[in-house]
């Protein structure tokens, strides 16, 4: 009985070892990849958690926090590649604190205001993608984690009153995200598909574009990006993978469901202004992010930035009456 009783506790103890070695081999891995990148090489693992949020510091907030039972980082197969992909509760180094590292190149924002969160997921160049999907959305999450079965990654927001103050009494919500093409998105069990005929996209003082489904052409008016002239209409063709990945991200948007009452402005860019034309002439207009589906606006947006900076605009010529 005594033997039998050593083995398992050296077995236990062994496990635990085991453990915790791969702990520290995966916290290295995390470490070296926000080494690598030009923002995130300021940040580093919170091992003290939950993080210290200033209008939070309550004992009411500490108590329902400490329930979460927070881990500084998690790993999944996030992205369903075969490799490890890692959510990770971050803090900023102290030599980086009160300073700035600055891209000044539209749209990227600048390196201030990375939040709380990153998550890290592969590629196929074997590098990894590492981001706040929050960052751009005026948001600063608190903490995230990933759901038990490895699928979700559990958000955890500051909740707001109608009024937009502090909720002092529930302090915070959960977003539920998935990962898909790449990005993090909030997980909509079935989405609505809709037939999408026309869609206009505006960007207050810097682009209006126009994609018509039907002519299969994509239009730019009043663009201050990509050294085009302001005063003249440019045009391209919009091709079928084109189309395929703009009919996606529209219609994953689940659009029709997204609450406009809450308009969240673009972090030091501007407001946007949505109008999507769909099924038999019906529309919906959204400004900024709406009040839910906000990452889901905001890939769409993204995707938009990314054509108005590729070669391809050609001149409209408009035809005299």
């Amino acid at each position: 009985m005594t033997t039998m009783k050593y083995i398992l506790t050296t077995a236990a103890a062994l496990t635990f070892l085991l453990s915790c070695n791969k702990e520290k081999q995966t916290a290295k891995k995390i470490t070296k990849i926000f080494e690598a990148d030009y923002c995130y090489k300021q940040m580093m693992i919170n091992d003290s958690l939950p993080p210290k949020i200033s209008y939070l510091n309550t004992t009411a907030f500490r108590e329902k926090i400490e329930k979460e039972n927070l881990k500084p980082f998690y790993t999944a197969d996030l992205n369903h590649d075969g490799i490890d992909d890692y959510v990770v509760n971050i803090q900023q180094k102290k030599e980086y604190r009160g300073k700035e590292i600055a891209i000044n190149v539209f749209p990227l924002n600048r390196c201030d205001g990375m939040g709380n969160i990153a998550i890290a997921l592969s590629q196929k160049s074997g590098k990894y993608r590492i981001f706040n999907p929050y960052k751009e959305m005026n948001e600063e999450p608190i903490a995230a984690k990933i759901s038990p079965d490895g699928k979700f990654i559990h958000v955890l927001r500051v909740k707001y009153t109608p009024s937009r103050n502090v909720d002092y009494k529930e302090f915070y919500e959960t977003d539920i995200l998935t990962v898909k093409n790449n990005v993090t998105t909030e997980y909509i069990k079935t989405p609505q598909k809709h037939t999408i005929n026309e869609v206009k996209i505006e960007l207050h003082g810097q682009f209006l574009m126009t994609l018509d489904f039907k002519e299969k052409k994509m239009y730019l008016d009043h663009t201050r990006l990509n050294k085009l002239d302001a005063e003249k209409t440019y045009f391209k063709k919009m091709s079928k993978e084109d189309e395929e990945q703009l009919l996606m991200l529209l219609n994953d948007m689940d659009f029709t469901n997204i609450d406009n009452s809450e308009n969240t402005p673009v972090k030091n860019v501007g407001n946007y202004f949505l109008d999507i034309n769909y099924d038999q002439n019906q529309n919906k207009e959204i400004w900024n992010y709406g009040k839910n589906g906000g990452l889901r606006t905001m890939n769409f947006y993204d995707q938009i930035i990314l054509y108005i900076y590729q070669f391809g605009w050609t001149e409209y010529e408009y035809m005299n009456d």
